[in-house]
C-alpha cells in the first residue's frame, strides 16, 4: 500500500497543471512550478508585460523558463510504473461474479456493468448489447481518448481567458485614473464658479446694505425734521393761547394752514433673496456644451405662413402679412410655430436660442408627429416639452421647479436633451443657471420646437461661442 501511494504521488507530480497530462519537454519557471514547454508558451502567447504562473499567479519576467531534463527522466519512470500497475490491475480485476461465482467476461453497454455468462441470460439483460471485456475496453478507451483534445482546448481557452482578465486589471486602473482626473477637473471648475458666484452675491449684498443705510439715514433725518416742526407748532400753540381774542382769531388761520404737514413714512428694510439654482449635473455643464452641441436649423416647410425664415435658417420672425407658401402636410396653420432639424432618435444634444427682448415666445422640443392644427398651447401630454414667456411671466407646464418668474430676464436659453434618461433641461445662459427640467419617457423622433409669438422681434438660433 505504501508503494502504491508513492507511485500515485509520483504520477501527480509528473502531470502538467495546464493540460493535466504527463509533462512533455518539461520546463521550470521562476516560481518553481513545472509545465509542458508548449503549454506554458500557449498560456503566455497573448501577454505583453506580465506573465503570471497558471498555478500560483506569481508574476514572471520576460517569459523566462528553463528546461528540466531530470524531470523528463522521472516522468519516463512514472509512465513505466503506471503501465505496470495498470497491467497488474487488469489482471486483478478479472474477479468473479458475486451472484454466480463465475469469471466476469463480458460488458453490458446499456447498463455499463461487467457480467459473467450467466448474467446475460434472461430476464435481467435480455436484448442488451453485450460484448467481450477486451472489445468493450478498447471501445471505451477510444471514446475517452476523444475527450482529451476538447478538454485540452477548453483548458487552454480558460487559461487565455484568465490572461485576458489579468490584462483588464491594468485597463481598469487606467480608466479609473482617467475618470478620477476628469472628476477632479470638473469639481475644480465648479469650485471656481462657486467662488465667483459667492463674491458676486456678497458684492450685491454689500451694495444693498449701502443703499439701505443711505435710505434709512435719510428717513431718520426726515423724522428729526418733523420733530422740530412739531416742537415749533407746540410753542406756537402756547403763544397763541396767551393772546387776546382778537389777536388769536386774526392769526389762527395761519396756524391751521401750517399744521397740514404730514409725518414721513416709515422706511422698511428689504433685502432681495439672492441665490443660485444648480441642476444636479451643473458640474458637467461646460462639458455638455462642448461635447453635445448640435447645429440646429429651422425647417421652413413646417413654418406657419405668417413666419419668415432667414436664408441661413437660423432666424425666424413674425409678420402680419401671410406668405404665399406651398401647403406641405407638416406646415403649421393655426399657431405661429416652426420646427427644427435635426430629428433626435437617441443620445444627448445641446443648443441655444436667443430670445432677446421678445414679450412672448415658447421654445423646447416636441414629437415629430405633433399636430399642426392644434388651437390650444401644446403640453407635454400632447408631445411638446417647452418653456414659454407670456405677459405674466415664465411657464413650463409639467417641469420642475416651476419657473414662475426669473429674477433676471433671460435673453439666451440653453436646451439640453438626454433621450435615454428622458430629460430636457433649460438654462439661463447669461448666468449659467438652471431654470427647470422635464422628466418623461421619449419614444420616436423628437424635433426642436419654436413658437414665435405675434410680435416683430425675431427668435435666433445661437451660433456664437460665448456659451462655451
Amino acid at each position: 500500500m505504501a508503494m502504491a501511494a508513492r507511485v500515485t504521488k509520483l504520477k501527480a507530480e509528473s502531470k502538467c497543471s495546464i493540460c493535466l497530462d504527463y509533462l512533455r519537454d518539461p520546463v521550470t519557471i521562476d516560481c518553481g512550478h513545472n509545465f509542458c514547454q508548449l503549454c506554458i508558451q500557449q498560456s503566455w502567447a497573448d501577454l505583453q508585460e506580465l506573465f503570471p504562473c497558471p498555478v500560483c499567479r506569481h508574476q514572471c519576467q520576460d517569459r523566462h523558463f528553463r528546461s528540466n531534463t531530470q524531470m523528463g527522466r522521472m516522468i519516463e519512470i512514472a509512465e513505466i510504473l503506471e503501465s505496470a500497475k495498470s497491467k497488474k490491475k487488469r489482471q486483478e480485476k478479472r474477479t468473479l461474479c458475486e451472484k454466480h461465482n463465475q469469471p466476469l467476461s463480458v460488458f453490458c453497454e446499456e447498463d455499463l456493468v461487467l457480467l459473467c455468462p450467466l448474467c446475460t441470460q434472461p430476464p435481467n439483460h435480455q436484448g442488451h448489447h453485450v460484448r467481450p471485456i477486451e472489445e468493450a475496453a478498447s471501445h471505451h478507451r477510444e471514446r475517452l481518448h476523444s475527450y482529451i483534445q476538447p478538454l485540452k482546448k477548453q483548458l487552454a481557452d480558460l487559461q487565455k481567458l484568465i490572461s485576458t482578465q489579468s490584462k483588464k486589471l491594468l485597463e481598469l486602473r487606467e480608466k479609473v485614473e482617467s475618470q478620477r482626473q476628469e472628476l477632479s477637473s470638473e469639481f475644480e471648475h465648479l469650485t471656481q464658479f462657486l467662488d465667483r458666484e459667492q463674491q458676486a452675491a456678497l458684492s450685491r449684498l454689500a451694495e444693498e446694505e449701502k443703499d439701505n443705510q443711505q435710505k434709512l439715514s435719510a428717513n431718520i433725518a426726515a423724522f428729526s425734521n418733523y420733530i422740530a416742526t412739531l416742537k415749533s407748532q407746540l410753542n406756537k400753540v402756547a403763544e397763541l393761547s396767551e393772546l387776546s381774542e382778537l389777536e388769536l382769531l386774526s392769526q389762527i388761520k395761519l396756524f391751521y394752514e401750517s399744521e397740514n404737514e404730514s409725518s414721513p413714512s416709515i422706511f422698511s428694510i428689504h433685502l432681495k433673496r439672492d441665490g443660485c439654482s444648480f441642476p444636479p449635473q451643473y458640474s458637467a455643464l461646460q462639458r455638455i456644451i462642448k461635447k453635445f452641441r448640435v447645429d440646429v436649423i429651422l425647417d421652413s416647410e413646417t413654418a406657419h405662413p405668417n413666419l419668415i425664415v432667414s436664408e441661413d435658417k437660423k432666424c425666424v420672425r413674425f409678420t402680419k402679412r401671410k406668405q404665399k407658401v406651398p401647403g406641405f402636410p407638416k406646415r403649421f396653420t393655426v399657431k405661429p410655430v416652426v420646427l427644427g432639424f435635426p430629428c433626435f432618435h437617441s443620445g444627448r444634444h445641446f443648443w441655444e436660442i436667443e430670445v432677446g427682448d421678445k414679450s412672448e415666445w415658447a421654445i423646447g422640443i416636441c414629437k415629430d408627429s405633433l399636430s399642426t392644427k392644434a388651437r390650444r398651447p401644446s403640453s407635454a401630454q400632447q408631445g411638446c416639452w417647452r418653456i414659454e414667456l407670456q405677459d405674466d411671466g415664465y411657464h413650463a407646464p409639467g417641469a420642475f421647479p416651476t419657473p414662475l418668474l426669473l429674477e433676471v430676464k433671460a435673453r439666451t436659453i440653453g436646451i439640453f436633451v438626454d433621450y435615454e434618461l428622458g430629460e430636457i433641461s433649460f438654462y439661463n445662459m447669461a448666468e449659467k443657471s438652471h431654470i427647470c427640467t422635464f422628466s418623461d419617457t421619449f419614444a420616436g423622433a423628437l424635433r426642436p420646437y419654436f413658437y414665435v409669438g405675434p410680435d416683430s422681434q425675431p427668435l435666433r438660433i445661437y451660433t456664437g461661442t460665448a456659451g462655451e
